[in-house]
């Protein structure tokens, strides 16, 4: 399967996610080592010091890991996340990126890296996911 047949079944099975769509985040790249999503910063993402709001980026995180677990393994939801913010980010985009760190049982742990759109890293993740045994 392409990367093109890939993000588009993985589009299909997050229609149901409101939240990230009013949110405006898409998913860019679905490969065999990470899963990528992005969007553009709107004034509404915004917090009172004009930068991006931490709920925005912790957001976008958590979708990238969705993305990632959703696409290697059966319905996985978020057990816990963990989310270093390195600095403000005052950017009109931004960038996750989710990697596989280890899958062991019914639990899998991923690095989510968040970049503005200079490349600058804003928050890094380490997410762990609980897979369920349906599909």
């Amino acid at each position: 399967m392409d990367n093109r047949e890939r993000v588009n079944l993985l589009k299909e099975f997050f229609t149901a996610d409101k939240y990230v769509a009013l949110s405006g985040i898409e998913i860019d790249e679905v490969t065999d080592d990470y899963a990528q999503v992005s969007a553009d910063i709107l004034p509404c993402h915004l917090n009172a010091g004009g930068a991006v709001q931490g709920g925005m980026l912790f957001t976008a995180a958590d979708f990238a890991f969705a993305v990632l677990c959703n696409d290697k393994h059966p319905v996985t939801v978020t057990q816990s996340a963990n989310i270093t913010y390195i600095h403000a980010a005052r950017t009109t985009r931004i960038t996750a990126r989710a990697v596989e760190i280890t899958r062991t049982g019914h639990n899998c742990v991923a690095e989510v890296t968040v970049k503005d759109a200079e490349g600058n890293i804003v928050c890094v993740c380490v997410m762990n996911g609980f897979i369920s045994e349906r599909k």
